[in-house]
């Protein structure tokens, strides 16, 4: 391999012991090697590797979580780098609610700044962020920060697609997709099959009759997991492509998506979507349990979800199959899973 690649070309080795225990290592010479600080397994559940795992000690703040859930839990947790793709209403509750479950670093990705319009769900901001339009990701960071638990918070305001967010998104080990646009759940979509990255996506709809007071006539909170061996967003029909190659063309050339709007070729944007805090962090909160889950196993051996819809008008849980098109590139063939880093990014052209 190092006479085909180059005698610079770093090689990655993995054991798997009689045990069942994964060990591996990256050979930086014939003789020099440094051993990997985690190893993933990834599918109906989420099993970490890495020296010391169920040995240490709970820390204070996170005593009792351990009393519920076991010391090995908040170890694992501890190791986790996870990202938080989007930081309004469901984005700032993730973050919170991971930053008090001990992850060890969060990475937060969302372009916004805070208007008065969040203050009503976006957790940790204030007047005077929503007067200053400070950028959310900086609003969520500060929040985070001042809980003194000593999670690392890596801040980055731009869209999820753009180059800056590269290097600190493909480092996550867990990335939660709190994001309300297609084209940035479509990217989030690839990635998760790319880079074997799951990736648990969240969502709110509600909808309302004309008049007022309105009358709900559906309140759905949706959760779903990505990556191989699940179905996609585009098989589920969570997203729309149309309206992904939409919101891309009026970030990359808005007086072009201007004309066509007014051409009536693009939808466009409509009327503001209802949004109340005590819903949006549920589903946050709906999404942590599965995360959980996967890492724990708390609801036993069949307790994994990969779409689970909450009508909470309806008080109804739906745990919602799927299977992927036959046709679709992304979940139906595993020749792009794992393919990691490719020119262009995630094969996405322009």
């Amino acid at each position: 391999a190092k006479h085909r690649n180059g005698p610079d070309t770093p090689l990655v080795s993995k054991l798997l012991t009689p045990a069942g225990a994964l060990q591996g290592r990256v050979w930086t010479g014939r003789h020099a090697y440094v051993p990997l600080r985690l190893l993933q397994v990834v599918g109906e559940s989420i099993r970490l590797q890495y020296p010391g795992r169920g040995h240490g000690q709970a820390r204070p703040a996170l005593a009792r979580q351990a009393l519920a859930f076991g010391t090995a839990l908040n170890q694992d947790l501890a190791m986790l780098r996870v990202g938080v793709v989007g930081c309004g209403g469901t984005g700032s509750a993730t973050a919170l609610l991971l930053a008090r479950l001990g992850v060890g670093q969060l990475a937060l990705f969302d372009p916004d700044v805070v208007e008065c319009t969040n203050l009503n769900r976006l957790h940790g901001a204030r007047q005077a962020d929503a007067d200053a339009l400070r950028p959310k990701v900086e609003v969520v960071a500060r929040t985070l920060t001042e809980l003194g638990l000593g999670i690392r918070v890596v801040p980055v305001q731009a869209w999820i697609g753009d180059a800056a967010c590269r290097d600190a998104f493909k480092a996550c080990d867990v990335v939660f997709g709190c994001t309300d646009d297609h084209a940035g759940r479509l990217l989030l979509n690839r990635f998760a099959y790319y880079y074997v990255t799951p990736v648990i996506d969240m969502g709110l709809a509600i909808e309302v009759s004309a008049g007022e007071p309105p009358a709900i006539q559906a309140l759905d909170g949706r959760v779903t997991v990505l990556g191989p061996g699940h179905p996609c967003l585009l098989c589920r029909g969570v997203v729309n492509p149309v309206r992904a190659r939409e919101e891309a063309l009026q970030r990359a050339n808005p007086t072009e998506y201007a004309r066509q709007k007014a051409e009536a070729y693009v939808v466009g944007e409509g009327n503001p979507s209802p949004a109340v805090v005590t819903f949006t962090t549920e589903v946050a909160a709906m999404a942590i349990e599965e995360f959980l889950h996967r890492l724990q196993g708390f609801r036993g051996p069949e307790g994994a979800v990969g779409q689970r819809v909450r009508k909470f008008h309806l008080l109804t849980d739906r745990r919602q199959g799927g299977a992927p098109q036959p046709d679709c590139p992304v979940c139906a063939s595993p020749r792009c899973w794992g393919r990691g880093d490719v020119d262009p990014f995630l094969d996405l052209v322009g």
